[in-house]
């Protein structure tokens, strides 16, 4: 797995080292102690960060997310302040702001098949809602936690972390699991988290299937 310092990390993101340690707290960068007060970071974390920053402005709410994700993915009305993001907020823009929400962590397993019955499908994983099919992309499952917790997971599954791990557990920062039902995450959310991907086929899918979801959703409700 390849590392880079806090002071390397802020650079890349044109952050300071305080703000890079905050977001290794919190799970929105991936790193590992390496002293009291060191850490290295992942670097392939380091630039999935950087492919999901917009411009500023304060983050989105994750109660706005949800019904961004939730008016998306069902086409159905919402609430005016919902609307209205919605409408001005470019596709390019929106699938990042909603993708700030999101953290991810990679781990290799002895048990990937129990890791995949254990996660709601998103992202590459679940391209098919699309009608979408990958041929010769990596083997990486990618999802969310169905039930239980994470370190129940680790264990069953005998999962280490690991940057290119081939089990990739995304989670919404405030452990809210309000997306858990069925087989795979709503459309929306499987979008954004395509959008996200360093694979290019990947990405182009994801971007296009919420932009197309957001036109729908337009003109049916503006």
């Amino acid at each position: 797995m390849s590392e880079v310092t806090t002071a390397d990390a802020a650079r890349r993101l044109g952050l300071s080292q305080e703000r890079v340690s905050q977001m290794l707290r919190s799970g929105e960068l991936v790193g590992r102690r390496i002293s009291a007060r060191g850490w290295l970071v992942d670097l392939a974390s380091v630039g999935e960060r950087a492919r999901i920053a917009t411009d500023g402005g304060r983050p989105w709410s994750e109660d706005r997310v949800r019904s961004v994700i939730d008016a998306l993915s069902t086409g159905e009305a919402t609430d005016a302040r919902t609307r209205e993001l919605i409408r001005t907020t470019e596709t390019e823009v929106l699938w990042r702001r909603l993708a700030q929400s999101v953290t991810v962590r990679r781990f290799t397993a002895r048990h990937p098949e129990v890791a995949r019955d254990a996660l709601v499908l998103t992202g590459e994983s679940a391209v098919d809602v699309f009608g979408e099919r990958l041929v010769g992309q990596s083997e990486t499952v990618h999802g969310y936690i169905r039930v239980g917790e994470l370190d129940d997971l680790i264990d069953d599954a005998g999962m280490v972390e690991h940057g290119e791990g081939r089990v990739a557990i995304h989670a919404f920062r405030s452990g809210d699991r309000f997306w858990i039902s069925g087989e795979t995450a709503p459309r929306a959310l499987v979008a954004v988290d395509c959008a996200r991907s360093a694979v290019s086929r990947v990405r182009s899918i994801g971007v296009r299937a919420l932009d197309e979801m957001r036109q729908a959703w337009l003109t049916r409700n503006t």
